[in-house]
């Protein structure tokens, strides 16, 4: 059963301007169940849930309601499109033409993200799939020595991921199957390639086979990790449970061999305090998941069913929530970083603030950040409502510019990377309270991002928008502290998206990307990285003496391309690609 219902979609708290109001007119009240039988799938042995067509609910009765018959006939007919999912719904067909689902009423697989780029073209499939493997033969020719002494481990999981794929080749097309089995194999070798065999029995974990099949399977690849299939179909599990539809098969499948790295193999201690957060705060919640449902149950009641005293029964609930959450984080998740660090992680913290030789340096950006917040969050709500969507969003990527590349991970690395663990975990647990309306606070987060929301957001409870721009930027520099992500997403998505909108006319093979706007991104991303490196003080080092102007301007082209052909989500993928041939062309800079 997922946590967060569909009745929270996005989509429908634009029928109306009271969020609760709109949260609440899921007609389906009776059954205490919070969500329709869901059809799974299988990605990596766990269950995809997709939003079934046969579960229709019983209407309630518009006079019942504080609305007339046709706003409340408009808002049923609305969620019944949502749950069923397959046709009617304007903003899945949206998606499906420029992204990943092809409507077809006759293949429920398709909301399941099985026909991932379907849609995209025979061409532009091409050219996406030449820029991944291309960029995989540069990261294996860049780590022979590491591939030849691994020879006989790659080969024995080479041919289980082509026999299987050969075999269910129902379960894959070609752009999807890249990104899952051969991204983060790109990643490893690009930085830790003493991490290659873990990431490779990820990539046979993530197969489309039964349970038992995968479990032996790894077992019989490599006997000392029998492990690593249970623990990677655990997460992956606790992924789609949580996001449901909001994520593809393909992008929670790179989601779980994320956080399975960063669980194994945290050492550094950003990635110790980010491990801690994730994974604290996950643990800290399910004790309150039975207030969280009672909170949402009381949302998703008529306000003719609901108690009198409703509204102080869920704040009631909330601060139950807030009370465990906090009593856990302070036992828990404190013991876990103690044990880590090897002392109090507050007193860690007071130390590494206040009492170190770089304190004055990390006040001063905490205090240079705190300055564009409280100057660019009000100039942006207030100024907003002129604005189109496109440059409505696209004005963040600008602030992230302003405050991460100027003082950020050219000043001190190892704090920027510290303060992307905190924002990104309070990013996590804010979303977590607007998706299941947790009192007071729900409410508002809703208020302030639902003006940001594209197509995108409202493929399932979860607005996904803000949480993959701050995972694109900042999983570079947890990598390797590169700045690769901010110019990326700060310069070239923000103008090729700009410039595309006003001034493009030719547009790429069948998708709604065009070359003007492709065009814009090569030259601002190549403007982006010449800053950088001569103008801004302490990126020299950072990405590599043996960047040159001809691998930069190759790397924005390659990166622009992949922008306009990518059928996945680009604040994420394209960024890391950034990266990695940023890194895999600075010879200097890999082991």
């Amino acid at each position: 059963m997922s946590l967060f219902p569909p009745a929270f979609s996005v989509k429908q708290s634009r029928r109306s301007s009271n969020y609760v109001d709109s949260v609440a007119v899921s007609p389906k009240t009776s059954v205490p169940s919070l969500q329709p039988p869901l059809q799974t799938s299988t990605v990596g042995g766990s269950s995809y849930s997709s939003l079934s067509s046969a579960d229709v609910p019983a209407e309630d009765s518009p006079e019942s309601r504080s609305v007339t018959d046709d706003e409340a006939d408009s808002r049923r007919y609305g969620v019944l499109q949502w749950r069923n999912g397959i046709h009617g719904n304007k903003a899945r067909r949206r998606r499906s033409r420029h992204h990943k689902y092809p409507p077809n009423r006759n293949n429920v697989k398709v909301l399941d993200g099985v026909k991932d780029g379907y849609n995209l073209g025979f061409r532009k499939k091409c050219v996406e799939s030449f820029l991944i493997v291309s960029l995989l033969g540069l990261a294996i020719q860049h780590n022979w020595a590491v591939v030849s002494e691994n020879a006989k481990f790659i080969g024995i999981c080479a041919s289980l991921l082509v026999t299987v794929l050969v075999l269910r080749q129902d379960y894959w097309t070609m752009p999807s199957v890249l990104y899952i089995y051969l991204f983060p194999i790109i990643l490893t070798l690009t930085d830790y390639p003493q991490h290659l065999r873990l990431n490779l029995l990820l990539a046979v974990s993530a197969l489309p086979l039964p349970t038992e099949i995968l479990s032996n399977l790894t077992l019989a690849v490599s006997p000392q990790a029998a492990g690593i299939y249970y623990i990677y179909s655990s997460v992956t599990e606790i992924v789609c449970t949580l996001a449901t539809t909001s994520l593809s098969p393909a992008e929670t499948s790179l989601a779980g061999t994320l956080l399975v790295n960063l669980l194994l193999n945290a050492q550094q201690m950003d990635m110790i305090f980010l491990r801690a957060f994730l994974f604290g705060s996950l643990f800290s919640l399910w004790p309150a998941t039975p207030l969280v449902f009672k909170i949402m149950q009381l949302t998703r009641l008529p306000r003719h069913r609901r108690p009198e005293d409703s509204t102080k029964m869920k704040v009631k609930y909330a601060y139950g929530v807030y009370a465990i959450f906090v009593a856990n984080v302070l036992v828990f998740v404190r013991w876990h970083l103690q044990s880590s660090l090897g002392r109090d992680p507050f007193a860690y913290m007071i130390a590494y603030l206040f009492l170190s030789e770089e304190s004055h340096r990390r006040l001063g950006m905490l205090g240079y950040w705190a300055t564009w917040l409280a100057v660019g969050i009000p100039w942006i709500q207030k100024s907003s409502d002129a604005w189109s969507l496109d440059i409505r969003r696209k004005v963040w990527h600008g602030l992230v510019v302003g405050m991460f590349l100027v003082s950020g991970v050219g000043w001190d690395a190892t704090f920027t990377s510290l303060s992307m663990a905190i924002a990104l975990t309070l990013f996590l647990f804010s979303e977590f309270l607007r998706a299941t309306t947790v009192p007071p606070l729900g409410v508002h987060i809703h208020d302030a991002l639902k003006k940001y929301t594209d197509e995108r957001d409202t493929c399932g409870p979860i607005i996904v928008s803000h949480i993959f721009l701050l995972l694109g930027i900042s999983v570079p520099i947890f990598l390797s502290s590169s700045p690769a992500g901010i110019i990326c997403l700060g310069f070239g998505d923000a103008c090729a998206s700009i410039i595309g909108r006003r001034f493009g006319k030719h547009r790429w093979f069948d998708s709604n990307k065009t070359l003007e706007g492709t065009a814009g991104f090569i030259a601002a991303a190549f403007t982006g990285l010449m800053i950088t490196k001569y103008a801004l003080s302490g990126y020299d080092n950072i990405l590599g003496p043996d960047l040159t102007v001809q691998w930069a301007f190759l790397s924005a082209v390659s990166t622009a391309v992949l922008e306009a052909t990518s059928g996945m989500n680009d604040n994420v993928i394209v960024p890391v690609y950034m990266y990695a041939i940023l890194r895999l062309g600075t010879r200097g800079q890999l082991a």
